[in-house]
């Protein structure tokens, strides 16, 4: 509270704690939706998780991945619930949704690309709809209306070198193995079902390298939508590569096969670098203190 005095009057002008002016509104239909989501993603993880043979044809490995992957999926759909509870979603809340519908798209991707069909193939390709469809909305509103960001230049270089970085390495590593057998060299592993390609290959070189590749470089450009494709981007790297490393982890635990591909002492790097850098860049966005003009509420007479 600070009183001044405004022609004999005393005025009380309040130092108010606002939300950020990009929070919004979570409509009805967002919370409906994310609610669906979660409910068929919590019902295709139990189907993976408790089915005798839910991947059938596929090697013990990827099995043990793809359950790994599914118990990862339970928590990240509890976390979409979370994140839309309230009737307003900060900043921050709004990205981190965002990034976790990135996971779900990518990861549900490959499920209907490189799963043998099983009983709930619809219910993979009704979550493919849905986080697509949240995903592309809400990139649309950050690019008609990009949040602001208060990271430091230090923070926007260095993911910004990261994010190149990486797509361009993992390029590289794919490449490493499809060239090969382009120019006549043995049949790359892994293979997907029935020798069709790999879907990892497809996606990532096809959609997510570029896309990560594209990010970095307007971070380094100092694009005002960058901040926010930034949290997306590092939030979706985050719970990727965990999901990907609880693969090993189970197996470590149930004494079965671990199989590490080429890309393992990368991915546990990025699992580490992502998590602090998804930590700053939501923090990136927080609340804004704001001053509140007073009102005939707020005048008392001396």
């Amino acid at each position: 509270m600070l009183d001044v005095e405004d022609g004999g009057t005393a005025v009380t002008a309040t130092l108010e704690p606002r939300t950020s002016l990009d929070a919004v509104t979570r409509t009805t239909a967002t919370l409906v939706s994310t609610c669906v989501l979660a409910t068929a993603v919590v019902a295709a993880s139990l189907y993976g998780l408790l089915a005798e043979t839910p991947y059938r044809s596929l090697p013990e490995a990827t099995v043990v991945s793809a359950r790994a992957q599914d118990a990862c999926s339970i928590v990240v759909a509890a976390l979409l619930v979370l994140l839309v509870r309230r009737p307003v979603m900060s900043t921050a809340a709004g990205l981190a949704r965002l990034g976790l519908l990135a996971y779900l798209l990518y990861s549900y991707l490959i499920y209907v690309t490189g799963v043998p069909m099983n009983r709930v193939f619809l219910v993979y390709v009704l979550i493919v709809c849905l986080a697509g469809a949240g995903l592309l909305g809400g990139l649309l509103r950050i690019s008609e209306r990009p949040p602001a960001s208060n990271a430091s230049p230090r923070l926007t270089r260095t993911t910004g070198w990261l994010l190149v970085v990486t797509a361009v390495l993992f390029a590289g590593l794919w490449l490493s193995v499809l060239v090969p057998y382009a120019l006549g060299g043995s049949t790359p592993e892994p293979e997907g079902v029935g020798g069709t390609p790999y879907p990892v290959y497809v996606l990532d070189l096809a959609v997510v390298l570029p896309a990560v590749a594209a990010v970095g470089v307007l971070l380094l450009r100092g694009r005002a939508v960058a901040g926010a494709l930034a949290a997306v981007a590092m939030l979706k790297i985050l719970t990727l590569f965990t999901a990907l490393w609880a693969g090993p982890l189970l197996a470590l635990a149930t004494d079965t096969d671990v199989h590490l591909g080429p890309d393992a002492v990368p991915s546990l790097l990025l699992l580490a670098a992502s998590a602090w850098l998804t930590t700053r860049w939501l923090r990136s966005f927080g609340p804004v203190p704001l001053h509140r003009p007073p009102t005939p509420l707020d005048r008392s007479t001396p």
